[in-house]
Order: structure tokens, then C-alpha cells, then sequence
């Protein structure tokens, strides 16, 4: 059983991307230390405008068939621990593997506003992909381990990897472990694993001076899990 929460733990992370490696690696991305830029600019307020700002966002989940879509393993190569409290910062190496024939475009900047036009109230389009660390037992997982966002466009140099069959990403970063909801399977069969998962989406997002709007397209994904850390959360 898994069950997926609200984004309690929000991971707080930031870098550069590389994207000229090794032959199987397309690209690398070190979020551990740069913060990321994610505030968007809204346009001028004006006479008769509410003052209170308001948001919405709609996410769409309509897949094709399971055989036409990119085939991914998503892998926790590393932690920085075996063992982990409530409120922890795990260090994690993530690798997200193209093991389908199909290429796979994946966003790869923190930084959602540098993706924004210079004319705050033009709608924009960009691509995100969200990937949620999940910690649990053998019978149960829940995704409590925090939420990374990457963003790209194909506007914006450097944005975007494109990976092709065998080629595979890495993203270092620092996780956040919050609050387990009840589980009962968790008091038979504590947290012994942890691993992540990744949703992409194409997203158009609109503002003004006190709405904001966003809608996403998920983009489905086969994914499978690769070879992942044993851990402990303790008191």
C-alpha cells in the first residue's frame, strides 16, 4: 500500500546543471547550496483591483496506453545516512535512467523564474518535474521525505536534457523528513527503505496583479524503481 500526501515537506533546493558527461550520463545537477528562484513577477496593480491574491492550479492525468510511453528507473544511488529523525535533511544522489526506446525530455533548472517573459501578465509555458522521496515498510510507503521541483523550457537554453535510450541524469540534494500519517501498518512494520518517484508535467501558468493560474498535463511515464538505500527512522 502507498500513500501519497499533500507536499508536507517541501525540499528547498538549488544549482547548475551540467550536461557534457560520460557517455551514458546527459547531465548532473548539484542542488545543495544555491537557492532557487521561483518568485514570479506579477503585473502592476490598478485602480478598482481586489487586494487580496488568490491562486489556482488543475492538473490533468490523461495517459496513452502503457506500451507508448517513456520507460524510466528512478534510483536513490546514496544517502548520507542509514538512520534518520523526524525534521532530518538526508543527502541524497538520484539517478533517473531512460531504460525505453523512447527519448525523454526532462527539466532541469530550479529556477522557474528565469523562465517567466518580461511582460508579467503574458501567459507562459514551461515544463516541471516533481520528484517525491518516499520512506516505509515492506507492506506500506508513504511520501514523507519532501518534494523537489525542477523546471525547463526549450526557450531557455540550458533548461532542458533530453534523455536518450541508456542515458541517465543525476540530481544531488538535501531531502526533509516530516510527519508520518497514521499508518497502521507502520507499528508491525517499521520504515526500513526509502526512494523516489517522478511525475513531469506541461504546465502554462498566468498572473495578474492578484490571480494566478496555473495548468499542468501530466506526461505518463512506465516507471519502475531501481536498487535502493535500507534505512531507519528513529526517535
Amino acid at each position: 500500500m502507498t500513500r501519497k500526501l499533500a507536499a508536507i515537506g517541501l525540499l528547498v533546493l538549488a544549482g547548475g546543471a551540467t550536461t557534457t558527461l560520460g557517455a551514458q550520463q546527459a547531465g548532473s545537477i548539484d542542488l545543495t547550496e544555491i537557492k532557487p528562484r521561483v518568485s514570479l513577477r506579477r503585473p502592476p496593480v490598478s485602480a478598482g483591483d481586489a487586494t487580496v491574491r488568490h491562486g489556482t492550479g488543475q492538473r490533468y492525468h490523461v495517459c496513452q496506453p502503457v506500451s507508448a510511453r517513456p520507460v524510466v528507473v528512478t534510483t536513490l544511488v546514496s544517502l548520507d545516512r542509514a538512520e534518520y529523525r523526524l525534521d532530518d535533511e538526508p543527502r541524497f544522489d538520484l539517478r533517473i535512467t531512460n531504460v525505453g526506446s523512447t527519448p525523454l525530455r526532462v527539466p532541469f533548472s530550479p529556477h522557474l523564474a528565469d523562465l517567466q517573459p518580461s511582460d508579467p501578465a503574458a501567459k507562459f509555458a514551461y515544463h516541471e518535474v516533481e520528484i517525491q522521496f518516499y520512506m516505509g515498510g515492506a507492506r506500506w510507503s508513504t511520501n514523507n521525505g519532501g518534494v523537489v521541483r525542477l523546471y525547463g523550457s526549450e526557450q531557455h537554453r540550458g533548461t532542458m536534457i533530453v534523455l536518450q535510450s541508456g542515458e541517465w541524469a543525476e540530481i544531488l540534494g538535501k531531502g526533509h523528513i516530516s510527519t508520518i500519517a497514521q499508518v497502521p501498518e507502520a507499528a508491525t512494520d517499521p520504515v526500513k527503505r526509502m526512494y523516489a518517484q517522478i511525475e513531469i508535467y506541461d504546465a502554462e501558468t498566468m498572473l495578474t496583479s492578484t490571480d494566478m493560474a496555473t495548468v499542468e498535463k501530466e506526461v505518463c511515464l512506465n516507471q519502475k524503481s531501481g536498487p535502493n538505500p535500507q534505512v531507519k527512522l528513529v526517535n
